[in-house]
């Protein structure tokens, strides 16, 4: 009787301590998500004449709020903020532009379980930015706004989020094809008119493209 009722407790000591590692990705919950990518970039090119200096410089902060509709099926909406800072030099002349964006990027994320605290998840999202570019040199000009610009896109990444405990996850991303439509045009105060537009389809898988954050699980 006395190892019916020890093999009895065990059990459902077991079981317990299995629930409370269970990832709250079942229907009803909510998720509260932060994620940061940062991107450096350098060129130099050296010709007969002349040398110049390329840096690209970005950093991306995406805070999301998403709902289970379904065990292991989140949608949900995030906002994207993005600073990106380009610097050419040549010859002792410094250009600095800034961009500066934001965006409303609406999602949907499937999530499969590989292991007990680890989950694969594939994102498809849509995305609609808007932003400006400011200009300085180092002649002694001051910033100003030189052109706006707009987006549209959609894309798809995969990712992995680790569930340090039932409620918290880190995840990252790794990856993206996407297909992007922007427009930007002149200030009306630019000695010159101008606009332009693009549309590009990109497939990246690049060490830079990887991106890390965090999510926090409410459960019903």
């Amino acid at each position: 009787m006395k190892k019916i009722f020890t093999t009895a407790m065990l059990a459902l000591l077991g079981a317990g301590a299995y629930a409370q590692t269970i990832p709250q990705t079942t229907q009803g919950s909510l998720v509260v998500s932060g994620s940061v990518y940062f991107n450096n970039e350098v060129s130099e090119n050296t010709d007969n004449t002349s040398e110049s200096k390329g840096i690209s410089r970005s950093i991306n902060l995406n805070p999301t709020v998403g709902y289970f509709i379904k065990d292991g099926l989140e949608v949900g909406t995030g906002l994207g903020l993005r600073h990106q800072t380009s610097i050419s030099k040549t010859e002792g002349a410094k250009h600095t532009n800034r961009t500066k964006t934001i965006s409303l990027n609406p999602y949907v994320r499937k999530y499969i379980p590989l292991f007990e605290q680890l989950q694969l998840h594939g994102t498809a999202y849509a995305s609609f930015g808007i932003g400006n570019q400011t200009a300085k040199n180092n002649q002694g000009a001051s910033s100003e706004v030189v052109s706006t610009h707009n987006s549209l896109g959609i894309g798809v990444y995969p990712g992995l989020t680790y569930f340090a405990t039932p409620r918290l996850g880190f995840t990252a991303v790794f990856g993206n094809i996407s297909y992007d439509r922007s427009r930007e045009k002149s200030k009306e105060n630019q000695p010159y008119d101008w606009s332009r537009g693009s549309n590009s389809f990109n497939a990246n898988f690049s060490p830079s493209s990887i991106g890390v954050g965090f999510s926090y699980f409410i459960s019903r």
